[in-house]
């Protein structure tokens, strides 16, 4: 299962449209390998802007050189934070080419919108995950397929 969990000042995707462009952008990277749409989950958070810091900046906040240095503080930022358990990214290459399609599939939702933003990937183990209480079927086998 993949969760994206996308923390953002509120403001920003602030409609349906918007956070479901996203999270169809998202799920086809998993649809892809393929994995069931399904197991990707996709979470947004909105925030009030003084709950997101920056360098110790709320963001976005009015731009000052006292802000400085970094970028123009007036930017909103959005984080995202993404844990991977269905299945790992075992070599450079694998990781190397997920990443450039994941960024692909961010660019228009975020860079292209001119968000400031960040993300991170954690794997977590595959044996403390459940979906309804169930066992996953083992990866790449005809029970998933099946799911």
């Amino acid at each position: 299962m993949p969760l994206y969990m996308i923390y953002h000042p509120k403001g920003t995707f602030s409609t349906n449209e918007e956070k479901g462009a996203l999270a169809k952008d998202i799920t086809a990277l998993y649809t892809a390998i393929p994995l069931p749409a399904f197991y990707v989950n996709v979470i947004f958070m909105p925030l009030e802007s003084d709950q997101i810091w920056i360098g110790g900046i709320p963001r976005p906040s009015p731009h000052s050189a006292a802000n400085g240095p970094g970028g123009d503080t007036s930017i909103p930022f959005i984080r995202i934070t993404i844990e991977h358990i269905a299945r790992a990214l075992r070599t450079k290459e694998i990781r190397d080419s997920f990443l450039a399609r994941l960024d692909k599939a961010l660019k228009p939702h975020i860079e292209d919108e001119g968000f400031d933003w960040e993300y991170s990937l954690d794997e977590t183990s595959r044996d403390l995950w459940k979906v309804q209480g169930l066992v996953p079927p083992q990866t790449e086998t005809e029970a998933e397929r099946e799911w």
